[in-house]
């Protein structure tokens, strides 16, 4: 039997990490995310209080307080999806890729929070859940993360939506 005949194919990681996965991962985690996302939140509104500068907001504001450690969980979530060449092999030949990236998960979420007139009750209640899926992984070999096979910058969140950024990846697949 063929390594992926217990998988089958995804075309669209959002779409099926919605579809299969998120309901069951926010009901498990809802409490510890949101506790950590409203802090991340209160942090961040300081952050423009006080006109932090772009190398600080970058740096740390996006990257790490909201990038990786904005829901309490620096890895991501795992969403369920992996690609072919990535399927049993063992984990020190494989990683989680932070699909959207840190610096652009917390630039997104600097956005939004200034688009919802700063409002940390709506971003941590309503906001969140609809958009948690920023925060996903999907599992790659460790050749495919190289930077000549994920571009790491430069594209924006639609664009990595439909995975621009994945120039030489194999499929993506989901367990069945």
């Amino acid at each position: 039997m063929a390594k992926s005949a217990q998988y089958k194919s995804i075309d669209n990681a959002v779409e099926y990490f919605i579809a299969h996965k998120r309901d069951q991962i926010w009901q498990k985690n809802q409490v510890k995310w949101k506790e950590a996302f409203r802090f991340q939140l209160l942090l961040l509104d300081t952050y423009i209080n006080h006109k932090a500068s772009p190398n600080l907001m970058n740096s740390f504001m996006y990257r790490l307080a909201l990038g990786y450690w904005g829901i309490q969980t620096q890895n991501g979530i795992t969403s369920g999806i992996c690609t072919e060449n990535s399927i049993n092999l063992p984990s020190n030949l494989t990683t989680g890729d932070h699909i959207f990236g840190a610096v652009e998960i917390g630039k997104c979420v600097h956005e939004a929070f200034v688009n919802n007139n700063r409002n940390i009750d709506y971003m941590v209640n309503t906001w969140l859940y609809e958009n948690i899926w920023l925060w996903i992984t999907i599992k790659v070999t460790k050749q495919e993360h190289k930077s000549e096979n994920i571009i790491k910058n430069g594209h924006s969140i639609e664009e990595k939506k439909i995975l621009k950024h994945y120039v030489q990846v194999s499929k993506l697949m989901a367990k069945l």
